[in-house]
């Protein structure tokens, strides 16, 4: 799957000192790199945010960042997949385990099968990936972006231990479902209720009570300040 660089730094004993320095001098530098990458994928992501009518152009648009995850690994195995893996179950940890658990299952399935190619890229060279899914988690319609970058080092590459970086970020966002057309809600809420007319119409007024009772208590001034109107 990879180490974490932060942690791989801090476990590093050399016999010889300037090996040890030598070796954490040399994951100060991935870091460095990643961190680079990583901070234009997140600026790039929130470019989206500020500019939802052009994105709901091509895409089903975010409202904001309601969570961020920021990765960075070395010596990538061959599977690399793991790590996000890991990831989406720790953005699904919250909330109801019964029904969370098949949703986030299913969701890190799709999410695997969709990254598979470039995460077992093998190749020698810098690569990146980007990929967005939409999804029903929560009662609320998501949008979860993920953004990828990977450099497979040549032969001795880069350095005699360190032979592959892989840094990704990845930002959860729930979406307005007025601005989804009704063929888009009824294939996210089908996806998550079942394709049964009855089962699709009860999940349906279930919404829709949830979200009148959340308007109303945004109206009656009980949630905090900086609650907008959806």
């Amino acid at each position: 799957m990879g180490q974490v660089i932060s942690a791989i730094r801090e476990s590093v004993r050399e016999a010889d000192k300037i090996a040890e320095e030598k070796a954490k001098q040399d994951l100060d530098i991935l870091q460095k790199l990643v961190d680079s990458k990583l901070n234009q994928f997140q600026h790039e992501l929130n470019e989206r945010f500020l500019n939802p009518d052009a994105t709901s152009k091509t895409q089903v648009p975010g409202i904001r960042a309601l969570r961020w995850e920021r990765r960075s690994l070395t010596n990538i195995s061959d599977k690399p997949a793991d790590s996000i893996g890991d990831t989406v179950d720790q953005f699904f940890s919250a909330g109801g385990e019964n029904t969370s658990k098949a949703v986030k299952e299913g969701f890190k399935g799709v999410v695997k099968t969709a990254l598979n190619v470039f995460l077992s890229n093998t190749e020698v060279g810098e690569f990146n990936e980007e990929k967005f899914f939409v999804y029903m988690v929560h009662n609320t319609i998501i949008r979860v972006d993920v953004k990828l970058w990977r450099w497979n080092f040549a032969g001795e590459g880069f350095s005699s231990k360190y032979k592959s970086v892989l840094g990704y970020v990845m930002c959860i966002s729930a979406v307005d479902p007025s601005k989804l057309h009704t063929a888009e809600f009824i294939y996210l809420i089908s996806e998550y209720a079942g394709d049964e007319e009855e089962n699709v119409n009860k999940y349906i007024e279930t919404m829709q009570k949830m979200y009148a009772a959340a308007r109303k208590m945004k109206q009656n001034g009980r949630i905090a300040d900086y609650a907008k109107e959806d």
